[in-house]
């Protein structure tokens, strides 16, 4: 089993964390334990823009320097772009410290966490037709309990 100061951060100061390994996956439960932390922080805004073209949707966020966040768990498989900054993220071989610009797909049932080493912009790429936010994030994302929200801690469960 992974312990959570292995697989990501230490968290030392509000928004703050050391990435700590690599090639390691964090389970389902050490990314919650990992959310339960982060509840008690700070909220760190991570503002987002949505991007829409034939048939494919964008969703970039935007996220600060010293930002530890974790994802929503998308329901398919999800096109992932680094478009700038430095970023240890969960990715399907374990956590990795990526620098813009990089590509990777993530699995259905993926949920990611990361820690913001710079200032990031992220980009989940999803082929769809409709054009509603709440639309699409009920086709893509799956609910989670507890889930986290926008109106909560907008850098969790914002990707």
């Amino acid at each position: 089993m992974i312990e959570l100061a292995d697989f990501l951060p230490a968290l030392t100061e509000p928004g703050q964390a050391v990435a700590r390994a690599s090639d390691k996956q964090p389970s389902r439960e050490e990314l919650q334990q990992l959310e339960d932390a982060l509840r008690l922080l700070p909220a760190q805004e991570c503002p987002v823009d949505h991007h829409f073209a034939d048939g494919i949707y964008g969703r970039a966020m935007h996220i600060p320097a010293g930002t530890v966040l974790t994802g929503k768990v998308h329901r398919f498989s999800t096109l992932n772009v680094l478009v700038q900054g430095e970023i240890t993220v969960t990715t399907p071989t374990g956590m990795q410290r990526l620098s813009a610009p990089a590509i990777f797909t993530s699995p259905p049932g993926c949920k990611k966490a990361g820690f913001a080493h710079t200032d990031v912009i992220w980009l989940n790429v999803h082929p769809t037709r409709l054009t509603d936010v709440a639309s699409i994030e009920s086709k893509f994302i799956e609910p989670e309990d507890p889930a986290l929200t926008a109106g909560e801690k907008p850098c969790l469960g914002a990707q």
